[in-house]
């Protein structure tokens, strides 16, 4: 009877089967083995492309691909998703706030039209103009006087700079330049005036500035600028004319030693000549250059007639803010 289901149409009865080939007969181990039961698992691990387009490791990862390729494909989805989703709800959340604070944000916008009056704050945080304390006139040589006017500078931040000169009725000096560091006090003067100051002469101040040191830079101005300028005056000697063989003026001898680390070009002095604390006479002082520790012998004249001093006062005229009075 015809077996359809058996591929050699036969109906299990083993008399009908067809006999074994010898290829079957010869392959006994085979046979044996498929016998037993026993089944081989097969392996790419070792495979070898003979066209050599590609490796059993990237064979083994295509298969690995292949199985795994709708799974990730819905992790990408789900990635794409999750990080839509931030987003939309991080803007939701934004726009939330803001629609929740857009009444503050127009009252801050409105404020801001407004304007503010900062004349106050100004007061408090800029410049004091710099104050004239007393002016003198003081005997300079026969015919001739000095004007000499004390000044401070109550700001301990601003460097201030200007032109002066003395006026009175109208005689006026010539214009000079000058400058008070921050917290200084000290005179400035006209010299050698010949007339027409002899009575309530006035200090006029023109072209005015103040520039301000920065706290980042220098912390404390005054001890900042007193290490610099560090001058000693010492052996001083007052010695009238009378008292120097073939002189006509009044010696004023001492030695000026520069206590400070930082050597000078050109450095100017006021000297003031003081008779029992009160200035008698300024005299004023130029050197070509002053070293750290150095020690300069200094020698004075004052033609003043009558003329008593018991003390000196020295007022450094030095811009030590400046680069160009330090020796490079």
């Amino acid at each position: 009877m015809l077996n359809i289901y058996n591929p050699n149409n036969h109906n299990g009865d083993p008399s009908t089967r067809a006999p074994l080939s010898g290829t079957q007969y010869g392959a006994g181990k085979t046979s044996s083995a498929a016998a037993n039961g026993a089944t081989k698992k097969t392996s790419f691990s070792k495979y070898q492309d003979p066209t050599q387009e590609f490796s059993s490791k990237e064979l083994k990862w295509g298969f690995w691909y292949v199985k795994n390729k709708a799974l990730l494909y819905k992790i990408l989805i789900g990635g794409l998703v999750a990080v839509n989703a931030f987003f939309i709800i991080f803007g939701l959340w934004r726009w939330g706030g803001f629609l929740l604070g857009l009444q503050d944000h127009l009252r801050v916008q409105t404020s801001l039209t407004s304007f503010v009056n900062y004349s106050g704050i100004h007061a408090r945080y800029g410049a004091l103009p710099a104050q004239v304390a007393e002016i003198q006139i003081l005997p300079s040589r026969e015919n001739k006087f000095d004007a000499v006017a004390e000044m401070a500078n109550p700001n301990n931040r601003f460097l201030v700079r200007f032109d002066y000169y003395f006026l009175a009725g109208n005689a006026k000096t010539p214009t000079q330049k000058s400058f008070l560091l921050p917290g200084e006090s000290r005179p400035v003067a006209g010299l050698g005036i010949k007339d027409g100051l002899a009575v309530a002469p006035s200090l006029i101040l023109e072209n005015v500035e103040y520039e301000r040191i920065s706290a980042h830079e220098i912390t404390d101005t005054i001890s900042w600028q007193t290490y610099r300028l560090n001058f000693r005056i010492s052996d001083f000697v007052f010695l009238k004319s009378l008292e120097q063989e073939g002189q006509n003026a009044d010696a004023v001898k001492f030695n000026l030693t520069n206590n400070s680390p930082y050597d000078y070009v050109a450095p100017n002095f006021y000297v003031g000549l003081l008779q029992n604390g009160q200035m008698v006479g300024i005299l004023p002082l130029y050197l070509d250059s002053l070293k750290s520790l150095e020690t300069k012998n200094i020698d004075l004249r004052s033609f003043v007639p009558g003329l008593n001093i018991t003390e000196l006062a020295l007022y450094p005229l030095i811009n030590v803010y400046e680069e160009g009075v330090y020796v490079k």
